[in-house]
């Protein structure tokens, strides 16, 4: 059966994003290494399918080019969006129905945002976290905001920049 893996940074203060949603704090990867090093490439084999909220997708189209055009992405959203991408779908449902019509091969990437994950949370879906830590306070912004309860720390490391990635598993 497929895991849902939030795979996600926060600031050392437990923020994911700045007041506005911003992620520019965040570090930019300076070479293929460093997606190695935090975890990135190995979730990218894992996965075929990855979730998100309405914010993070619409912070994510500013960036650029779509990163995953390989991987089949449901937008979680009460908006009317679309997109001319095969690849993006947009979903109202909650979180548990969705999965339960889900019908893929591999793991799925929460990838955020800090709302959606939560829903996740609350419907007791996500099977593994990776919390990476970034060496900097944002002193407001939009808080992970999760419970730790249910998980175990399973591994904790340093990485580069002063950065230290936890994985928790599900209890």
């Amino acid at each position: 059966m497929s895991k849902i893996i939030l795979y996600i940074a926060t600031s050392q203060d437990g923020f994911i994003a700045d007041t506005q949603g911003n992620v520019d704090w965040l570090p930019e990867p300076k070479n293929s290494n460093d997606l190695e090093v935090v975890g990135y490439n190995q979730l990218m084999k894992q996965i075929d399918t990855i979730a998100m909220g309405h914010n993070t997708y619409e912070k994510i189209l500013t960036f650029g080019d779509w990163g995953w055009p390989n991987k089949q992405t449901f937008v979680f959203t009460f908006e009317p969006l679309i997109t001319q991408l095969d690849c993006i779908k947009f979903t109202s449902d909650p979180p548990k129905v969705w999965f339960e019509k889900l019908n893929n091969k591999k793991d799925i990437w929460l990838m955020g945002g800090a709302k959606l994950a939560q829903s996740f949370a609350k419907d007791d879906l996500i099977d593994e976290i990776i919390l990476t830590i970034v060496p900097q306070k944002l002193g407001q912004g939009i808080a992970l905001d999760l419970s730790w309860k249910d998980f175990n720390l399973k591994e904790k490391k340093q990485l580069m920049d002063g950065m230290v990635q936890k994985i928790y598993s599900k209890q």
